[in-house]
């Protein structure tokens, strides 16, 4: 097989796993939005917790496209402490949220999680919110490439009987 080949095989493993972990961090949210939206007595919150984490998955969107206008709308209602504890609720997702991505994605392509927080980062800064997106694929091609270099040199300086 030559080493296109080999990238481009390396590279989809990366990408599924970049999916697995978007799916679990998608289940943390739910999670982390259940709690949230029982404490503060939302109801329906399991159903609610649900649709607001599938929306989650959604590169860049994310959750804030739904909670941002949620505690907006209750704020400008004149409900002000349903509002606030929404927008609290929606940081404390988005911090957490934020923390775990580097690892949880890290673990599932195989990539040490400050180098998917770099690539990440300098990504976002070049392009901006699609950079989200674009610096997990440079992770994954940028890891595959290496691996089918660190492959080929191992195989030319072994001794040939």
């Amino acid at each position: 097989m030559n080493d296109l080949n080999e990238i481009l095989v390396k590279s989809i493993k990366g990408i599924k796993g970049y999916f697995k972990a978007e799916l679990k961090l998608a289940a943390l949210t739910f999670v982390l939005l259940c709690i949230g939206f029982f404490i503060i007595g939302v109801d329906y919150w399991g159903i609610k917790a649900l649709g607001i984490a599938v929306v989650d998955i959604i590169p860049i969107v994310g959750s804030g496209i739904i909670m941002i206008p949620w505690a907006l709308i209750h704020f400008l209602i004149g409900n002000t402490t349903i509002a606030w504890q929404l927008g609290l609720v929606y940081i404390i997702i988005t911090v957490i949220r934020q923390i775990a991505e580097p690892f949880v994605t890290g673990r599932e392509i195989g990539v040490s999680p400050l180098y998917t927080f770099i690539s990440t980062a300098v990504c976002i800064l070049i392009f901006g919110p699609i950079g989200a997106l674009v610096g997990a694929a440079a992770a994954i091609v940028i890891k595959a490439i290496y691996e089918v270099k660190m492959i080929r040199e191992s195989d030319s300086s072994e001794p040939k009987n």
